[in-house]
């Protein structure tokens, strides 16, 4: 199979699963909502963003040389020489890290005011079993084996709804330490078997052997993108702690609830880091850098032929569905917020794009410099607005300029690098069917900041529909060329043959 067809196949396989990560925060939101409250919601979103942020640090940049070798090995040996030495750091960070969430956590939580009481012991079980699932799915992912990497995304997401609407139906309460046990169980579930007599049984096990200046020199390098990781991580919820500190827990509710549909957006360009990184790595060692260039502006190009219309979408019946998932309360706090995080998504998910190519390239100061730049702007300008404008619209609107920023710097970074194409014209053709899509909804009875039609029914046919007329028109006016158009032909009779 060639690398096209490869990667093609990895990123239909990619997308779905991606899709079903993405669809995790629409399906737990509304059970949390309805069944513990806003406020719950509120403070489990952010005590998981504590735990992630501990996880993510955990390995201080000493696994970058482990994810950028792999995929260049093909012996046990060399794999389990790659992963030892960074496993058994991980190790100790993690334990260090948990001693400290379990004695500083309820503490640190308590800053924000209105303080819920929870067991820290189940922050230590979710923090190793992130580790731990890290670890699983980042060697099957770098080996090019994505169908059991997507199996564990997939299982142990779907493991920890199941837990819980079990839960609900059995008529058991869901209180912050039940959604805490959950999580880290279900992560556990299925990444520590497959660690075990996966991963251990394929590589061996051995006690590492330490290069001190060689470790010193790949953590330095793989620095930066722990850095990158924090600095991401405030952007990401740096506003949900700010929301809290100068609103509500519900206000923090309220704000997610927005947060977890304009999202949805995010899932294409993280399924292509997802996918990419491994084949273009291959791509750019090998020095064919017109076929790295191709597939980016191609993934670049695609995403936002996606965002476009979703943007617009979000405008006209983002608050309808809102109502539907949560209460018709907290869609009416946020009924701005969701467009206007769309649009921030729609620069948020070009920057991840970005940041893979500059992962492959080398250029991991530009992922953090890039991400400093969003860090800055978004805390900054929430800092200095919410205090005098206490609202959900105002983390939003600042979302789309510090994201906006973020973007414009690490385009201007990669490109003497890189040369990425838009296509214009078709970017405008993308503009054009998307007005009369929302247009189309604006006929549904759909308007910006207001509730329309909220049936549930009624919703999804409107949604469908309009997603039918945006791309009806799209091709209609020629937004996908003949040669795009020959492309997918060929891969599907390729594909065809090979079944």
């Amino acid at each position: 199979m060639s690398v096209g067809r490869s990667v093609a196949t990895q990123i239909l396989f990619g997308g779905l699963t991606q899709l079903l990560v993405s669809l995790r925060g629409l399906i737990i939101m509304p059970i949390i909502v309805k069944t513990a409250g806003e406020s719950v919601f509120g403070s489990y979103v952010l005590l998981s963003s504590i735990v992630v942020f501990a996880g993510g640090i955990s390995a201080f940049g000493t696994d970058y040389t482990y994810r950028r070798s792999l995929p260049a090995t093909d012996g046990a040996r060399q794999r389990r020489d790659l992963m030892m030495p960074a496993l058994a750091f991980r190790l100790v960070s993690v334990s260090v890290l948990a001693a400290l969430l379990y004695a500083g956590g309820p503490a640190l939580f308590g800053l924000m005011g209105e303080s819920m009481p929870f067991s820290p012991a189940y922050l230590v079980l979710w923090l190793f079993g992130l580790m731990v699932h890290d670890y699983a799915t980042t060697y099957y992912r770098y080996t090019n084996r994505f169908g059991i990497y997507n199996l564990l995304t997939i299982g142990q997401i779907y493991v920890h709804i199941g837990a819980a609407v079990a839960l609900v139906f059995w008529g058991q309460g869901l209180d912050l330490d039940m959604l805490l046990l959950l999580q880290g169980g279900s992560l556990l579930a299925l990444s520590f078997p497959t660690l075990v007599f996966g991963v251990f049984r394929e590589t061996g096990l051995c006690i590492p052997r330490f290069d001190w200046p060689q470790f010193r020199a790949d953590a330095r390098l793989g620095l930066p993108l722990t850095g990158e990781f924090i600095v991401d991580f405030l952007v990401a919820f740096g506003d949900r702690y700010l929301v809290g500190l100068f609103l509500s827990m519900a206000a923090v509710g309220q704000y997610q609830s927005s947060y977890a549909l304009a999202g949805l957006l995010a899932f294409f360009p993280k399924m292509l880091a997802t996918v990419l990184p491994p084949p273009l790595c291959r791509l750019w060692d090998e020095g064919k850098h017109h076929e790295v260039e191709e597939l980016v502006s191609q993934s670049l190009r695609l995403f936002l032929v996606l965002a476009i219309p979703f943007v617009v979408g979000a405008l006209m019946a983002g608050p309808s569905v809102v109502a539907l998932l949560t209460t018709p309360a907290m869609a009416l706090a946020g009924r701005w917020a969701v467009a206007l995080i769309s649009a921030g998504m729609l620069f948020y998910g070009m920057v991840i794009l970005l940041s893979g190519v500059a992962f492959v390239t080398r250029q991991t100061s530009v992922i953090l410099t890039a991400n400093v730049i969003a860090v800055i702007g978004n805390l900054g300008l929430n800092a200095a607005l919410l205090p005098f404008y206490p609202d959900v619209t105002v983390p939003a609107a600042v979302s789309v300029v510090a994201y906006g920023l973020s973007f414009s710097y690490a385009l201007y970074k990669i490109r003497p690098r890189l040369r990425i194409a838009f296509r214009w014209p078709s970017l405008l053709r993308s503009l054009l069917a998307a007005g009369v899509m929302g247009g189309g909804l604006f006929a549904f009875g759909y308007a910006p900041g207001a509730l329309g039609p909220t049936q549930v029914g009624l919703v999804g046919l409107h949604i469908s529909a309009a997603i039918v007329l945006y791309f009806g028109v799209f091709l209609l006016i020629g937004g996908l060329s003949a040669a795009d158009r020959q492309a997918l032909i060929g891969l599907i009779r390729q594909k065809s043959r090979s079944a």
